[in-house]
């Protein structure tokens, strides 16, 4: 009887199965360790409202092994329980995805996956997921995030099959975006410029004036530039800060990744969305926040707790408690009659902590008296090297 045998593409294809299958255990293996090995809370503290919105904390950039990422999708959501963020969207690549061939997966892999992956374990840890790619063409620079998109894979059409990054096809791809209701929004500026340095180019400013451009990224993994700051505000941005992460994000104890502070309506995706498009967002990275003063001092004023005593011999004591996860340097301007004793002219409030400073009252203290003293919060900063200027009430009983 004659024996049928496996073509040698049919054992091929299922041989390339197999190795993706091998890839997705191991990965899925890493994240279940992780998660069963209870991840470090290291969450990051903030007021859970201001001005009569909800403070979510969100990263908007980061990816996968299905773009050029390192990791499974799963794994970012273990990150996110573990700093106490509400909302994050995993935006890999659609024109860039090495790790595909690594895994034995073929170039028709869905640009959904990484999102289906990772839905059911965000519903389980009350994360928001948020639907996302990276758009990637050779413009200078040409990297763009689109946020809620509907469907991955309807991009493809607008790449060519030559070149994926050819920068003619960007109006096509952002119009899909935006045919889609996506949030788009100019990653790092100064990415592949001449000396890292960020630039306005004629591309941009056209992009900008068609309304594809709606946010720019402020601050991305641990860099800051003040002149994306003053883009943001001369041009009515929304201001982002994300990690883009692609290695697993390792933090000591104290330290937090950086991320867009969102006030929303609602912690729901919808509200996100609305709030992004209404430029309800401030930027923070290593103990720094950037954005709107009236979001960052009532940020300030609702994380501490001010309190003030005294002695007969006209000597005070102000006491400030720091309820946050961010320190809080602080520099006196304007002290009336008050003389404080410290040596650089101001203090600093750790973060989950307190700081006390004394005081000289050229006055007599007086009972139920307020005295407003101006100051600086340095790392506040509410427009390119500017600390946030506010007061403190001290008050006398």
């Amino acid at each position: 009887m004659a024996r049928t045998l496996v073509g040698s593409n049919n054992l091929f294809d299922i041989m390339m199965k197999i190795k993706l299958t091998i890839t997705a255990l191991f990965f899925l293996l890493i994240s279940s360790t992780s998660s069963a090995q209870e991840i470090r809370k290291n969450e990051f503290r903030l007021p859970d409202e201001i001005l009569g919105f909800k403070v979510l904390k969100c990263d908007f950039h980061m990816h996968t092994i299905f773009s050029d990422g390192m990791v499974w999708p799963i794994v970012r959501v273990d990150e996110a329980v573990a700093e106490g963020l509400d909302a994050i969207s995993i935006t890999d690549h659609i024109e860039f995805r090495p790790r595909l061939k690594e895994m034995g997966a073929g170039d028709s892999t869905s640009m959904n996956i990484a999102y289906r992956l990772a839905t059911r374990a965000a519903a389980a840890a009350g994360i928001i997921l948020i639907p996302g790619v990276e758009i990637t063409k050779e413009v200078p620079p040409g990297h763009f995030n689109a946020l809620f998109v509907k469907d991955a894979d309807a991009f493809a059409k607008h790449m060519n099959p030559k070149n994926p990054r050819d920068g003619s096809y960007i109006r096509a791809t952002l119009q899909e975006a935006k045919n889609q209701g996506a949030f788009i929004f100019w990653n790092h500026p100064w990415y592949q410029t001449q000396n890292n340095e960020s630039i306005w180019f004629p591309v941009i400013d056209s992009l900008y004036k068609e309304g594809y451009i709606k946010g720019i990224e402020v601050v991305n993994a641990t860099k800051y530039d003040p002149v994306i700051l003053g883009w943001i505000q001369s041009k009515n941005l929304t201001n982002i800060a994300n990690t883009d992460a692609h290695s697993p994000i390792n933090l000591r104890e104290g330290e937090h990744r950086t991320m867009t502070i969102v006030f929303a309506k609602e912690r729901t995706s919808e509200s996100i969305h609305e709030a992004l498009k209404e430029k309800r967002s401030i930027s923070y990275c290593n103990d720094h926040l950037y954005g709107d003063k009236k979001y960052l001092e009532e940020i300030f004023h609702k994380s501490i707790v001010i309190e003030t005593t005294h002695d007969i011999s006209n000597n005070g004591y102000l006491t400030i408690l720091n309820n946050s996860s961010i320190p809080f340097s602080i520099k006196f301007i304007d002290t009336k009659n008050l003389k404080f004793k410290t040596f650089s002219g101001g203090i600093t409030v750790p973060m989950k902590g307190e700081t006390a400073v004394k005081f000289i009252n050229n006055n007599e203290f007086k009972k139920g008296e307020e005295i407003l003293v101006g100051v600086e919060v340095e790392n506040l900063e509410v427009a390119p090297d500017k600390g946030l200027s506010t007061v403190l009430i001290l008050k006398f009983n």
